[in-house]
């Protein structure tokens, strides 16, 4: 498999492209999509993506007989859990269906921002998306947003329990449920989200050798642009900031914001380290990933398509989880090369009852769920 990964000197090609409909159509903005091998000679983002090589001589059974390409865009970059889990699933699609149903990789954000992409996979101008569960309430798929609410798992292998089980393809389903333009193929495991400062709010809080709630009071926090996040920075006392994740490294650097939080590899592979290196290990939540499809894009696919797209997203989950299982580990232990400081808190309980009011304002179906995941009942 040949694989590239959208450069510099591609996106200004991609980006006029990118409210294609598929990967096979350049300036297609249609929810329908379009048969690759309608596809133009030399379409911008199928030179710029990650081609996932040529059909095989042997149609396997159950093919439609139509050819497509499907865009995938990754707000990360290439060293990280949803990117490898990314590729997995081309390789897999690719060999599921002969070559017939082809993936796009484009990372670091090249067609969009978070925001953007969800937007995109609504409107059928992006084909595929690894979104968060916690970001999936505020477009319309509310009952999965459970999964993103603070201290609900104890650690990322219960997160993964969860995700192979009975209850983790309720969830799934319930987002195509919704009706809100979405599909949700399955899910990409990643570790607890936690906090991390510059250095200048660590002088201002006396540099502390463990971190208690009281510190949060009035910190500015960077959070994804969604309620839940917001609420829960807000529950532990900080002031929660929504920015583009693509701003907040410069963010951080100039003291537009005091801190943010995410898990420990994306820390890393974002270079965050550098302009906030006091990583502060609260596990509020943990990154639910989401591999999300256009809905309308999902339903041309038939039944035998849409298994092999399924059995793509499988392989890609548990590839997604073996990486970060083993970098979590391998973040921490480079700690100290990289300069960057742990710091742990000394008093979790507080910091567990503070959010726990947000349990109450999601109703009855989420207290369910919740209670079946804290009593491991799945």
């Amino acid at each position: 498999m040949r694989k590239m990964i959208a450069l510099s000197m591609a996106a200004c090609l991609v980006l006029t492209a990118c409210g294609s409909g598929t990967a096979a159509s350049s300036g297609n903005t249609s929810a329908d999509p379009t048969p690759a091998s309608e596809a133009p000679a030399g379409d911008s983002k199928a030179d710029a993506g990650a081609d996932t090589g040529a059909a095989t001589s042997a149609d396997p059974e159950g093919w439609s007989g139509t050819d497509y390409k499907f865009t995938w865009n990754e707000v990360n970059g290439e060293d990280y859990g949803a990117s490898v889990g990314a590729r997995v699933f081309a390789q897999k699609i690719q060999e599921l269906s002969g070559g017939h149903i082809k993936l796009e990789i484009y990372m670091n954000g090249t067609l969009g921002s978070e925001a953007e992409s969800m937007q995109g996979i609504q409107m059928g101008t992006l084909d595929i998306f690894r979104g968060n569960a916690s970001s999936l309430p505020n477009y319309g798929a509310e009952l999965i947003g459970v999964t993103g609410l603070p201290y609900v798992f104890e650690d990322m292998h219960q997160f993964q329990d969860v995700a192979v089980s009975d209850l983790g393809d309720e969830l799934l389903q319930s987002v195509a449920a919704a009706d809100c333009g979405y599909v949700a193929l399955g899910w990409l495991v990643e570790g607890p989200r936690s906090l991390f400062i510059t250095e200048n709010v660590y002088k201002k809080l006396g540099n502390p050798e463990s971190f208690t709630i009281d510190k949060m009071n009035g910190l500015k926090i960077r959070v994804p642009e969604t309620d839940l996040m917001i609420n829960t920075m807000s529950a532990l006392g900080s002031s929660a900031t929504a920015i583009a994740y693509s701003e907040l490294y410069t963010s951080l650097q100039s003291g537009v914001v005091d801190g943010a939080e995410n898990g420990v590899t994306s820390y890393i592979s974002n270079s965050f380290n550098e302009v906030a290196p006091y990583f502060i290990t609260d596990a509020h939540t943990f990154g639910c990933g989401v591999i999300l499809m256009n809905d309308k894009k999902w339903n041309a696919l038939n039944e035998t398509e849409k298994g092999w797209m399924m059995e793509a997203a499988k392989a890609a989950r548990t590839a997604c989880y073996e990486y970060n299982a083993t970098q979590e580990e391998a973040c921490f232990a480079s700690f100290p090369e990289k300069g960057i400081t742990r710091i742990d808190v000394a008093d979790i309980e507080k910091w567990q009852a503070a959010c726990e009011s947000l349990y109450s304002d999601y109703g009855d179906d989420y207290a369910n769920i919740i209670k079946k995941i804290q009593n491991k009942e799945y």
